[in-house]
C-alpha cells in the first residue's frame, strides 16, 4: 500500500471511530460549541501481531459504545485510531502526528514493548500521558517517567509466580528455553528474565535455542532441544510462533511438560496449536472464565462479537479507555485549546494517583514506576480453553 492509500485508510478510521463515539449522544443542531474530547489509540490492525490489534479493536468500541450513553464530560469522544503495524518507525511517526497534529489529550498504545521504547519518549518529548496497554517488557514505563504508565503486567511481575506454579505441578531439574530473539519483549524474557527465575528456583538451563518472529520452520530448534532431553520446556514467544513451535514439539514426540511466555496467553494460541498445546502452562491478568458477574457479562459480549473468548490486552484495552475517562472528568479538565498542555499534565498527575479503580482486569493502580498493580492468573490451555490453576 503506498503512503497516500496509507494515510486515506488511517483517516477513515479515524472518522469511523468518532462517528461510533458520536451517535446516540443526543445532541442535535442546538449543541454548545464545545470541543470533542480526542483520546489517540495506537494498534496494529494490520502487519506483525494483527490478531491483537483486532481484538483490541473490539473492546475499544464495546467502551465507545459505553461512552455513547455518557460522553466524557458531557462531551461527544473522538477516537483517533491509528494502525500502527507493529512497527517501530510508524509508532514513532503516529505518536507525533497524535500530539502534534490531532492535539488528542492523551494516547493509548502502543502494543508491542519495542513500538513503545521508542514512542515513550516521543511522549515525554510532547509532554503528553502515554498508556500502552498491553506491553511486557520490564522497565519501559519506569524508564520514561513522569509520562508514561503501563496498564499491564510487566513479565517480571509473572514470571516469578508462574514458574512456581508450573514447578509445583511439574518438579523438573532441566529445562530447554526457545526464544523469540526479534521480539523485543520475549527476548528479554528468555534470555535475562526467565534464566534469572530458573537459576534462584535450582532448575538448569541446558541450552538457549534462538528463533525469529515470523519464522514457519521450527524443525531444526526442537530436534536440538530433543538431543538435550530436558526435563521441561520453555518457549519465550508470542501465539502464532509458540502455538507452531508447540506442534513441532508434540510431532516430534517430545512430551515434557510445556510453560509459556505472556505472548502465548492469546486464545489464538489454542487455535494454533489444537490438540498439541493441551498442557501448555501460561500467565495472564484476565481469565475470561472468571466466574465475578461484571467479568461474566463482559466476556460473554465480547465473545458474541468476536466469536473467540477475549484476551488479556482486549480487556485491558477496555479498562484503559475509561482508566482516560476516569481522569479527564476527575482532574479539571477543561477541554479548551488554550489549556491543552495544562489538561494533559492533569490527566498525567491524575494516573499517576489512581488507586483501586474497578476494571474488567481487577482494580487497577500504577507504582512509582508507572506500572500497573494487577494480579496475575496462571492458566494451563485443556481442550481448547484456558484453565484457571487453582
Amino acid at each position: 500500500m503506498d503512503t497516500r492509500k496509507a494515510e486515506k485508510s488511517r483517516r477513515m478510521w479515524i472518522h469511523r471511530a468518532a462517528l461510533l463515539a458520536a451517535v446516540t449522544l443526543g445532541y442535535g443542531a442546538v449543541r454548545p460549541a464545545f470541543a470533542d474530547v480526542k483520546i489517540g489509540v495506537l494498534m496494529p490492525l494490520s502487519g506483525k501481531g494483527a490478531s491483537y490489534g483486532q481484538h483490541q479493536e473490539i473492546a475499544m468500541k464495546m467502551a465507545l459504545e459505553e461512552l455513547q450513553k455518557t460522553g466524557i464530560k458531557g462531551e461527544k469522544v473522538e477516537a483517533v485510531v491509528y494502525d500502527t503495524r507493529g512497527e517501530n518507525a510508524e509508532a514513532i511517526t503516529l505518536t507525533r502526528k497524535l500530539i502534534f497534529n490531532d492535539k488528542v489529550l492523551a494516547i493509548i498504545g502502543p502494543f508491542f514493548s519495542a513500538e513503545c521504547e521508542v514512542a515513550f519518549p516521543i511522549a515525554v518529548q510532547g509532554k503528553i500521558p502515554i498508556i500502552t496497554a498491553s506491553s511486557a517488557k520490564p522497565g519501559i514505563a519506569g524508564k520514561n517517567r513522569p509520562w508514561a504508565f503501563r496498564n499491564a503486567l510487566s513479565s517480571d511481575q509473572m514470571n516469578g509466580f508462574l514458574l512456581d506454579t508450573w514447578l509445583k505441578r511439574n518438579p523438573v531439574k532441566s529445562v530447554v528455553i526457545l526464544t523469540d530473539v526479534k521480539d523485543a519483549f520475549t527476548k528479554v524474557d528468555g534470555t535475562v528474565v526467565f534464566p534469572a527465575e530458573f537459576k534462584e528456583k535450582g532448575v538448569n538451563v541446558l541450552d538457549n535455542i534462538s528463533y525469529q518472529t515470523g519464522d514457519i520452520d521450527y524443525s531444526a530448534q526442537v530436534t536440538k532441544a530433543k538431543g538435550l532431553n530436558p526435563e521441561g520446556i520453555l518457549i519465550a514467544g508470542l501465539y502464532n510462533e509458540g502455538g507452531n513451535i508447540v506442534r513441532e514439539i508434540r510431532k516430534q514426540g517430545m512430551a515434557q511438560p510445556i510453560v509459556g511466555a505472556l505472548g502465548m496467553s492469546e486464545t489464538r494460541f489454542l487455535d494454533i496449536s489444537g490438540k498439541a498445546g493441551d498442557g501448555t502452562t501460561v500467565v495472564n491478568p484476565f481469565w475470561p472464565d472468571d466466574p465475578d458477574p461484571k467479568v461474566h457479562a463482559w466476556a460473554t459480549e465480547y465473545q458474541n462479537r468476536a466469536k473467540v473468548a477475549p484476551g488479556n490486552t482486549a480487556a485491558l484495552m477496555y479498562d484503559t479507555i475509561f482508566l482516560a475517562k476516569n481522569c479527564i472528568e476527575k482532574s479539571g479538565v477543561t477541554n479548551k485549546p488554550e489549556d491543552l498542555a495544562a489538561d494533559r499534565e492533569r490527566i498525567r498527575d491524575c494516573l499517576a494517583h489512581v488507586k483501586d479503580l474497578s476494571g474488567i482486569t481487577g482494580p487497577m493502580s500504577f507504582d512509582a514506576d508507572g506500572d500497573a498493580q494487577l494480579k496475575p492468573t496462571v492458566l494451563v490451555a485443556k481442550d481448547g480453553k484456558w484453565e484457571a490453576v487453582k
